[in-house]
């Protein structure tokens, strides 16, 4: 396996741990906070959608079509407690958004050029070359999934993984 089918394979099981957290929700568990300054499910898939759309961006993603208006606002991290999550828009066209933005990066990938992934990282964090911040943006979507579980607990779902 190749470093490039490595990561695409790390963004296509992570993106399937947020279709199996959310596989049975509605939409109004998908508004659903499980208490007071938690994200609710269509925040968390609304950010990863946002999230995701940026990394394609960054890999050069061909025909990548721009964010609906008000999207980067709505669903980037701000550090504080959630407000009110209720009206983040539909569930059905959230999930659309990350799927499609997910395909676009498994797509862009393997176009990353090999020794541009040992390239020292372009953004601070954990990451200390470019492929590893490309691995951290599939590890940030399973990170989230762990939000998702805590929603679907909450609202007396059973686990699913």
């Amino acid at each position: 396996m190749t470093t490039p089918d490595t990561l695409a394979a790390s963004y296509r099981m992570a993106g399937q741990l947020v279709r199996r957290m959310t596989h049975d929700l509605t939409a109004d568990d998908f508004r659903h906070q499980p208490v007071p300054g938690a994200n609710s499910a269509a925040w968390v898939v609304g950010h990863l959608a946002v999230t995701l759309w940026r990394t394609a961006d960054r890999l050069g993603a061909p025909d990548l079509a721009p964010l609906p208006p008000g999207l980067l606002d709505a669903f980037t991290q701000t550090g504080k407690p959630a407000g009110d999550q209720s009206a983040l828009g539909d569930p059905a066209a959230l999930m659309a958004l990350f799927d499609t933005c997910l395909a676009n990066v498994i797509a862009a990938v393997p176009n990353i050029p090999a020794a541009k992934l040992t390239e020292p990282a372009t953004r601070p964090g954990t990451a200390t070359t470019f492929g590893e911040g490309v691995l951290f943006g599939s590890l940030h979507i399973a990170m989230h999934t762990g939000q998702l579980s805590l929603v679907r607990r909450s609202l007396g779902k059973p686990p699913v993984v």
